[in-house]
C-alpha cells in the first residue's frame, strides 16, 4: 500500500512539474487586434495615403504595440491601451513626433476607425484613418 501511494505521489508530482506554464491567455481580448492591418488615411496632411501596420501584444495586460503608424515604417512603435472595442493612444513621443488619439473597432474586430494627432514640433496633423485587418 505504501509503495503504491509513494508511486502515485511521485507520478503526480512529475506530471505537474513537466507541464509548461502558458503566459498566453486565449481569452485575452487584445488578441482580437493582433495581426497585419491595411491603413487608409482619409483626413490629414498626407491624405489620402495607404500603408500597412502590424499590431502586437504589449508587455502590460491592457496594451498593444502598433508598428508603422503614420507611414513611419515598422521600427516606429506606438503604444495603445485597450478597453473592449476602444483603443486609446496616450500622449507619447517617438523619434521627434508626439502622438495621441483614440479609436473604435467594429463588432467582429475586422475594422478600426482611428483618429490621432501628430505634432512634429512645428505643426499638428489631425489624422482620420480606417484600418482593415488582413
Amino acid at each position: 500500500m505504501r509503495k503504491t501511494l509513494l508511486l502515485l505521489t511521485l507520478s503526480t508530482s512529475f506530471a505537474l512539474l513537466s507541464c509548461e506554464r502558458d503566459d498566453f491567455d486565449i481569452n485575452d481580448p487584445r488578441l482580437n487586434y493582433t495581426g497585419t492591418w491595411d491603413v487608409k488615411e482619409t483626413e490629414g496632411d498626407f491624405a489620402p495615403q495607404s500603408y500597412t501596420v502590424t499590431i502586437d501584444l504589449g508587455e502590460l495586460a491592457n496594451n498593444l504595440i502598433i508598428r508603422g503608424l503614420y507611414a513611419q515604417g515598422p521600427n516606429f512603435t506606438t503604444t495603445a491601451l485597450v478597453s473592449g472595442r476602444s483603443l486609446d493612444i496616450p500622449v507619447q513621443t517617438r523619434t521627434g513626433l508626439t502622438l495621441s488619439g483614440s479609436g473604435t473597432a467594429n463588432q467582429n474586430y475586422t475594422e478600426i476607425s482611428l483618429q490621432f494627432s501628430v505634432n512634429d514640433g512645428s505643426s499638428t496633423d489631425n489624422v482620420k484613418a480606417e484600418l482593415k485587418k488582413r
